[in-house]
């Protein structure tokens, strides 16, 4: 076979063409995976580090930043091995974040890592290296204070309808006796048609604020019956319901035994946890006389009856003024009802001041009932009768009962539903400073 001269050489080029091609696609597999690498795990460490920087910071961490910075290190990502870390609230000009709601940038958290990674066969094309950024977005909402149910005076957390042999409307007033409310009205949170019932014949409930009723009123809307002796008239299909487990309230420390000394009617009580079997429930020391309360957290399992001729105060140096750092209850109430009767006379402040190391998230409670306890609790009316602080019970059955007499009560109270009744004379006042804040519940959300 004859070869011509000029094909000699070709196979030379072909495979030095081929070289160069799995030379690319080896530069194209083995670079492009680590760069891609280097992207996934950069991307995994902005997540990891922006959640650290939110969670601190809803956790009210001064070092929220350095959180982020220390869970990108963690990660292999930091600016002391090449890498570039940022983290930044969306409100600093530093930042770039984009398609947030307008006016809370603040609530929410960038990481940014920038990494560089250096090529190992794309070098031979003049590709040296890969500059990978990643970027993560996390919404970090801080705890809140604010006004329980936006501070009205008396609330019913009922969010749905009386079911078959429930006796309990969300809000019921009854009876022919009057009520006051000051500064303040009522918030009915069911959604019912009707979620307010009026069953009086002579009764009459005024309110500065009016009655925000979310369900319907009887007498509007086409429903059936009427509303009568409310001033202004409820208003029904009223804002929007609110959910109360937003709020949060921790269950106090009750370690320490309380205890009741004194004889012959006088008695003082200290505070801790109270321990009664049977039908017992505090006080037990006595069916009538003095009681006065010190400084303190009491926390009564199987709840609180007063049924004799009590007459209880906080107000230990019987000067009639509530002297804020040395005075005032918090009622906690894990299991049991709560029963003032009408024969007593009750004059009982919230704690309102720090002093003494006093928790602040039971500043200005008069009474907790947590939602585990399902209680009934009655407060009856006794001239010269004065309570002072929130009253918090959210599964709890209020009734309001005027007997014949009149009480003050400078207190909000939120209970599952609630019923007015009696015929005496309610006047209700609602101050803020007086009563508690509601702490609405911190929370992380990554959003980008």
């Amino acid at each position: 076979m004859k070869i011509n001269s000029s094909e000699k050489g070709q196979a030379l080029i072909i495979i030095t063409f081929a070289a160069v091609g799995l030379f690319a696609f080896a530069a194209l597999a083995i670079d492009g995976g680590m760069v891609f690498s280097d992207r996934r795990h950069s991307q995994n460490a902005s997540d990891t580090a922006v959640l650290a920087s939110a969670l601190a910071r809803a956790r009210a961490s001064a070092n929220w930043e350095q959180s982020g910075l220390d869970r990108a290190e963690v990660n292999g990502y930091s600016n002391a091995t090449g890498s570039t870390v940022e983290v930044y609230l969306c409100n600093n000009p530093n930042a770039t974040c984009t398609n947030l709601p307008a006016g809370i940038e603040d609530q929410y958290v960038q990481a940014r890592i920038t990494s560089t990674v250096k090529l190992v066969f794309a070098p031979i094309i003049g590709w040296h290296e890969v500059t990978n950024h990643t970027e993560a977005i996390a919404r970090a909402s801080l705890p809140e204070e604010t006004s329980w149910f936006d501070g009205k005076a008396l609330v019913s957390t009922m969010e749905g309808c009386r079911t078959s042999g429930d006796p309990h409307d969300p809000f019921t007033v009854g009876g022919n006796g009057t009520t006051i409310i000051n500064d303040s009205g009522i918030f009915v949170n069911s959604i019912c048609d009707p979620a307010f019932t009026d069953n009086g014949n002579s009764n009459s409930v005024t309110t500065d604020e009016g009655v925000c009723v979310v369900g319907g009123v009887p007498g509007q809307d086409g429903l059936p019956g009427s509303v009568n002796g409310i001033n202004p008239p409820p208003d029904g299909n009223c804002g929007s319901q609110v959910d109360p487990s937003r709020y949060q309230l921790p269950n106090p420390d009750c370690s320490q035994a309380g205890s009741i000394t004194g004889s012959s009617g006088n008695y003082e009580a200290w505070p801790g946890y109270f321990n009664t079997s049977g039908n017992q429930t505090f006080p037990d020391v006595s069916p009538s006389g003095i009681l006065k309360l010190h400084k303190g957290i009491y926390c009564l399992h199987n709840g609180i009856s007063l049924n004799g001729n009590w007459e209880i105060t906080t107000d230990l140096n019987e000067n009639n003024i509530h002297d804020s750092d040395s005075e005032g209850v918090f009622f906690y109430i894990p299991d049991g009802d709560v029963t003032f009767n009408g024969g007593s006379s009750l004059e009982i402040y919230a704690i309102s001041s720090l002093a003494d190391d006093y928790p602040e998230q039971f500043l200005n409670y008069l009474l907790y009932i947590p939602p585990s306890n399902e209680a009934d609790v009655t407060i009856t009316g006794n001239n010269w009768s004065i309570f002072t602080g929130t009253i918090l019970a959210p599964t709890s059955h209020i009734t309001l009962n005027g007997s014949g007499n009149s009480f003050s009560l400078d207190t909000q109270i939120i209970g599952y539903d609630m019923t007015i009744t009696g015929g005496g004379y309610i006047d209700i006042t609602y101050n803020q400073g007086n009563n508690a804040v509601a702490i609405t519940n911190p929370g992380i959300e990554l959003t980008k």
